[in-house]
């Protein structure tokens, strides 16, 4: 009888200590772990001076990118479709499993493509997964990759306050809800996103890094109101200044 009661506790003991477990792994940014050892001049192209170098680090470190060979990480050449992929299932699984178990086939992206496609990252193929990505597509896939409770605003970004991205576009939720939690900055001091340009490289490895790290985040605010600056009659045209002085 003792010997059953045993067996039955013991049983329920590695029923918790399981059920513990996957709770834990799932859904949290503290399952992402570093992995990886980054060693300084691990990458030739990227030294300790350059803007994303940390960044680089971390993405390395995390096992969301590799270098494009062991000893260049390329930080100035255009991501591409298939590499866009491979990150956003990297993120997800990790987030929701605590790893990331791909076995890479021909070709390499399949098994990326595949899972992206089985957790809605994606919601369909493209036609060139070695073409480079537009930024656009590329906040739609890695947005898609953490659900909102790991992507919570922290900054005002007003509707209507990225002036290249109209809030009728299909991918201005996506663009928003990043702006809003600090992963993406955009460009000048007006904020502007540019979708229809490329991204680098470099530029990936910041972003990514923002994901699964919230202290990298940024914080800033993008008012939807344009900003009016007087105009000093004195600095116009001598004519002109002269008509406009008749009145002010």
């Amino acid at each position: 009888m003792r010997r059953k009661s045993a067996r039955f506790l013991a049983l329920v003991l590695a029923l918790v200590l399981s059920l513990g477990t996957v709770a834990l792994a799932a859904g949290s940014l503290s399952n992402f772990q570093k992995v990886n050892t980054f060693q300084d001049g691990q990458f030739w192209d990227v030294s300790s001076g350059h803007w994303a170098y940390s960044n680089v680090r971390s993405a390395y470190e995390y096992g969301l990118m590799k270098g494009e060979s062991d000893t260049a990480f390329a930080p100035d050449s255009s991501l591409t479709v298939a590499a866009t992929i491979t990150m956003a299932a990297r993120l997800h699984s990790i987030y929701n499993t605590g790893s990331e178990n791909f076995v890479q086939g021909n070709p390499w992206y399949q098994c990326y493509v595949d899972y992206a496609l089985q957790n809605g990252l994606i919601t369909g193929e493209y036609a060139n997964y070695d073409a480079a990505i537009q930024r656009w597509e590329f906040a739609q896939i890695l947005g898609r990759a953490l659900p909102d409770t790991a992507l919570q605003a922290i900054n005002t970004v007003e509707d209507g306050a990225i002036p290249d991205v109209a809030m009728s576009a299909s991918f201005a939720p996506d663009v928003y809800r990043l702006y809003r939690a600090g992963i993406l900055t955009g460009s000048g001091t007006d904020g502007s996103f540019t979708p229809y340009t490329g991204i680098l490289r470099s530029e990936a490895a910041a972003i990514v890094s923002r994901m699964v790290e919230p202290e990298l985040r940024k914080r800033f605010t993008l008012s939807a109101e344009a900003e009016l600056r007087p105009v000093s009659v004195s600095s116009l045209p001598g004519g002109l200044s002269a008509f406009l002085n008749q009145f002010y």
